[in-house]
């Protein structure tokens, strides 16, 4: 059945988004209207004013574009369903201040002393320099683990009825498995058409597109500019050892370069903006001492067992907004020996909660972008911020890293490899490879062309500037006052 759409709202990036009746209903749910409430770039708007958007608009900018998307590559009305839908519950699941407060919920930060705060810290950023590595990505395609937003979002849809009732009316009743497939990048499900997880899941995908022209609109940058409706004019669809793969032709080359290219700039510009860096430090170090003294915030467990629970009652959880977090912040500030609060969560919180941020060191930013890995490592370990800052008991070392791409050339990603499978997979040497360069395919930018030629990624293409930049890398260190110096040490 043909989608009618039956109302529309206007989007200062795309303009005019439509939308049927059942996706209206999704948009109208508390679950959903709770994403109006979580701004996307976090604090970002401290420094870039503009930055107030929300989760909510990036959710109905990410269906309208993977629509677009699925039009191109001519999938039927049905499909489309089931890939707006994915496109507009991608997010379901996100956390207060996106991903900062998401990130204790992946990965346990260090488990800091009160008195050794900036020596646990620098400890780990003196480790990793001495270590310093460009290595070659031979994951790809990997599904979210447990505690990513992801994740928490596809536990929603299973759980909440209303949301379900929706689905599976509007779109059957097989696609609840599918659609949480395509949120948590799941392509190991034999009833899930891969593409369509790649639609969302991929080096371009419909998810990457909105947020890089959206960040970039509303924080005033022009990063977020480049040749959208050309890209996706050239989207296509092959096959590699059974499985469809999203591709570019050879005629959209130049915007996925300027794509990744833009992309690069953004997180050097904006993301990794000096000060937005340590402000959200500041926060993930507060959330994260939170989780593991099971105060103020929940618990991984009790988020995912507990506020979202088979009754489907989401009274929790539909409180769990910036404004969560905020609240959080006061409760430490005002009451901090009622939860056995530390010193320096109590003078991070009261920074935040006043709109500070940790004072910068002068002179201690080390910039490099570079694509060799003992070039890179010599700089740093020559730099004050190796010599001096690491050692430092009265500052932190914070560092960032983006790559160009994660994909490296072919050949170059079979070397690594073949020297890294398992002794019980020898045998099988064969299929493991081919499984590795096919997920590679799935989550890579694959190019494809008239000549009847096996696809490639844009790295093994002479034609685009990947062949030159795919391994260069950005990372940025710099050395901030900690509020409170490490006692034991002064």
């Amino acid at each position: 059945m043909a989608i009618k759409f039956t109302d529309k709202i206007l989007d200062n990036v795309h303009g005019f988004i439509e939308y049927s009746d059942a996706e209206k209903e999704v948009m109208n749910t508390l679950l959903f209207k709770r994403l109006q409430s979580i701004k996307q770039l976090s604090i970002a708007n401290w420094i870039f004013p503009g930055s107030e958007h929300t989760r909510y608009i990036h959710s109905l900018g990410v269906m309208h574009i993977a629509d677009k998307i699925a039009r191109q590559l001519e999938l039927p009305d049905q499909d489309r369903k089931i890939i707006r839908m994915a496109g507009l519950l991608h997010d379901i699941g996100h956390y207060p201040l996106s991903h900062v407060c998401e990130t204790p919920y992946k990965k346990g930060m260090e488990n800091y002393k009160e008195d050794s705060v900036c020596q646990a810290v620098n400890g780990d950023m003196k480790r990793y320099i001495e270590r310093f590595s460009l290595p070659v990505a031979k994951e790809f395609m990997v599904g979210s683990v447990e505690g990513h937003h992801e994740a928490v979002g596809a536990a929603i849809i299973r759980t909440d009825p209303q949301i379900k009732k929706i689905i599976t009316e509007e779109c059957g009743e097989a696609s609840i498995d599918i659609i949480c497939d395509m949120i948590t990048g799941n392509v190991k499900r034999q009833d899930t058409n891969p593409l369509w997880v790649q639609i969302l899941h991929s080096e371009i995908d419909a998810d990457g597109i909105d947020y890089m022209m959206r960040d970039a609109a509303f924080a005033g940058t022009g990063f977020g500019s480049f040749e959208m409706n050309q890209l996706i004019r050239c989207f296509e669809r092959r096959v590699y050892d059974g499985k469809e793969i999203l591709c570019i032709n050879e005629k959209g080359i130049a915007a996925a370069d300027q794509y990744l290219i833009n992309k690069f700039f953004s997180y050097s510009q904006v993301v990794f903006n000096k000060h937005i860096s340590n402000l959200e430090w500041m926060a993930e170090i507060i959330v994260d001492w939170m989780l593991k003294q099971s105060v103020l915030f929940p618990t991984k467990e009790n988020l995912l067992k507990q506020w979202i629970n088979a009754k489907g009652n989401f009274d929790n959880y539909l409180s769990f907004t910036d404004n969560f977090f905020w609240k959080a912040l006061d409760e430490i500030k005002t009451s901090p020996k009622k939860y056995y609060a530390p010193e320096y969560i109590v003078e991070l919180s009261k920074k935040l909660l006043n709109h500070e941020e940790l004072s910068f060191v002068s002179d201690s930013e080390v910039r490099i972008i570079s694509k060799d890995a003992d070039e890179m490592k010599e700089r740093l370990c020559q730099s004050a911020i190796y010599t001096e800052y690491v050692n430092s008991h009265d500052k932190v070392v914070l560092y960032s890293k983006k790559p160009m791409t994660k994909n490296v050339p072919y050949e170059k990603f079979i070397e690594a490899i073949e020297r890294n499978i398992p002794e019980e997979l020898q045998d099988d040497k064969e299929k493991y490879i081919k499984n590795k360069v096919l997920s590679r395919y799935m989550e890579g930018i694959c190019v494809c062309n008239n000549r009847n030629e096996e696809i490639h990624l844009l790295c093994d293409d002479d034609k685009s500037l990947m062949k030159q930049l795919y391994g260069t890398n950005l990372v940025i260190f710099r050395a901030f006052q900690f509020p409170l110096a490490d006692k034991a040490n002064l």
